[in-house]
C-alpha cells in the first residue's frame, strides 16, 4: 500500500444527487483526492452551487441539471459527460427518498410502488447501463458505488416498499459485481442509518425530551454525518479497495449490529430493549 493509492488524480466521477447532502459531500471529496466530477442534480441552482465551489478550491466540476428518473434526461447527461470526458472512472448512485410515503402495506397505491421503485432502483440501472459501456470501452476498470440504506437490511414498518427496494439494491450489487468482475469493474453499496442532510433531520423526528438522549440510541453514540459516507466512498472508489466487490459497507455507527439494543443514559455497559420506557427486565 503506498500513499498514491488514495489518490484520485486523472479519475472522473459522476455524483447523481451531488447537489445537496451525502452527494455533495462525496462530491466535494472526491475533487479533494483530485478527480475531475461530474454535479449531477436536479435542481440546477444546487449542481451549480457545488460545482462552483470545487473550482474555487482548485478543483474541477462540471454542473449538470437533469432528473434521473427519466430515461430521456439520463440519455442527455451520457452525451454531455462524454463530450468531456472519454469515460467517466466512477459512478456514485447517490439518489433516493422514501416520498414522505409512510403508510402501512395495504394502505399503500400501485402509483405509490412505481414512484418508490423509479425513484429507489430503476434509476440505479439506469445510470448504470448508460455509464458503465464507456468504462469497459476505456479498459482502466472503474468502481460503481451505490448508496442504499440500513432499512434494507433491517425491518421498516410503514415504509415497507421502500425497504423492499433498498434489499433490492444489495442483491443487484452483488450480482452486477461479478457480471462486471472480468471488466476490473468494482461494484459496491453504502448503507447509511439516519445522516443528517437537509433532506433528513432526525431531530425534527425526535421529541424534545428525548434529544438529550441520541448519544444512547447509537453504540457510536450519534446520527451520522455526509462526511462519514464520503469516507466510505473514498475507500471504494481508489486503490485502497483493489479486491473489494460485490458487497455493502454499512456506516451506521454499529445500529446494525446492536439490533434494537441501547444504551441505557449514564452507563457505559447495561443495554435496554426499550428505551424510553421505565427500566424492566429487558435490561441488562
Amino acid at each position: 500500500m503506498h500513499p498514491s493509492d488514495i489518490s484520485l488524480a486523472g479519475k472522473s466521477a459522476l455524483v447523481t444527487g451531488g447537489g445537496a447532502g451525502i452527494g455533495a459531500e462525496i462530491a466535494r471529496t472526491f475533487a479533494n483526492f483530485g478527480a475531475w466530477v461530474g454535479v449531477l442534480d436536479k435542481k440546477e441552482p444546487t449542481a451549480s452551487r457545488i460545482a462552483a465551489s470545487i473550482r474555487e478550491s482548485g478543483g474541477e466540476a462540471l454542473a449538470l441539471s437533469a432528473d434521473v428518473t427519466r430515461p430521456g434526461d439520463v440519455a442527455l447527461v451520457k452525451e454531455r459527460v462524454l463530450a468531456e470526458r472519454d469515460s467517466i472512472d466512477i459512478l456514485v448512485n447517490n439518489v433516493g427518498d422514501f416520498l414522505e410515503i409512510v403508510k402501512p402495506f395495504l394502505k399503500t397505491e400501485e402509483d405509490d410502488w412505481s414512484r418508490l421503485y423509479n425513484v429507489n432502483l430503476a434509476q440505479v440501472f439506469r445510470c448504470v447501463k448508460a455509464f458503465v459501456p464507456s468504462m469497459i470501452d476505456a479498459g482502466r476498470g472503474g468502481s460503481v458505488i451505490t448508496i442504499s440504506s440500513i432499512e434494507g437490511y433491517r425491518a421498516i414498518p410503514t415504509c415497507a416498499v421502500y425497504g423492499a427496494f433498498k434489499t433490492a439494491i444489495g442483491g443487484f450489487v452483488r450480482s452486477l459485481a461479478i457480471e462486471l468482475a472480468p471488466y476490473d469493474i468494482r461494484v459496491n453499496a453504502i448503507a447509511p442509518e439516519a445522516t443528517v442532510t437537509e433532506q433528513v433531520v432526525p431531530d425534527a423526528y425526535t421529541k424534545p425530551e428525548y434529544r438529550d438522549q441520541v448519544e444512547y440510541w447509537n453504540p457510536l453514540g450519534r446520527w451520522g454525518r455526509p462526511d462519514d459516507i464520503a469516507g466510505a466512498a473514498v475507500f471504494l472508489a481508489t486503490g485502497l479497495s483493489p479486491w473489494v466487490t460485490g458487497t455493502t459497507i454499512h456506516v451506521d455507527g454499529g445500529a446494525l449490529a446492536a439490533a434494537g439494543w441501547y444504551r441505557l443514559p449514564g452507563e457505559k455497559q447495561r443495554w435496554t430493549l426499550a428505551p424510553v420506557i421505565k427500566e424492566s427486565g429487558f435490561t441488562y
